[in-house]
Order: structure tokens, then sequence, then C-alpha cells
């Protein structure tokens, strides 16, 4: 435990003290990745927003179907294909 937060310790020391304007990290940097952040970065939590609302909408759909009407369940049903449907497109435009 000790040599693993000593590593981490002289990994964060390495990356504060080098010049190679990749790796070096300052305020500045931190915000701007904060509120102007790359591309690649928004797909990856754009897909796991979009994991986390098809496994709620999961959870909703299996803990109404107790106590929906054929007729209803048929219509949630379809609607949360269609949200699958549209979050696949949106995924796929990304």
């Amino acid at each position: 435990m000790n040599q693993t937060s000593q590593d981490i310790e002289e990994a964060m020391k390495s990356l504060l003290t080098t010049q190679d304007p990749q790796t070096q990290i300052s305020v500045q940097s931190m915000m701007e990745d904060w509120f102007n952040p790359k591309p690649e970065v928004m797909k990856h939590v754009i897909v796991v927003q979009l994991i986390a609302c098809i496994l709620v909408a999961t959870f909703l759909l299996a803990t109404a179907a107790q106590t929906l009407n054929p007729n209803d369940l048929m219509v949630a049903v379809f609607g949360f294909f269609t949200f699958i449907a549209l979050a696949v497109g949106v995924y796929g435009r990304l």
C-alpha cells in the first residue's frame, strides 16, 4: 500500500514538473478542458448517459409491467424500443 502511494506521488510529481505541452497540467488547461471538452471525451460521456437512460427505462418498464393491462404494456414496450432506436441513431451521428 505504501509503495503504491509512493508510485502515485512520483507519477504526479513527474507530470507536474515535465515541460512537455501534452502532459503539462495547469489551472488554465484544467478549466479549458472542463468548459470546452474535447469531442472524443463528450462522445464517451454521451454513451455513458445513454446506457444509464436505458437501464433506468428498463427498470421502470419492469416495475410498471405488473400494473399495466396488455394494451398499455404493448404501448410502453413499443415506446421503449423507439427510445432504443433513437439512442442508437444519436450514437450513430456522433
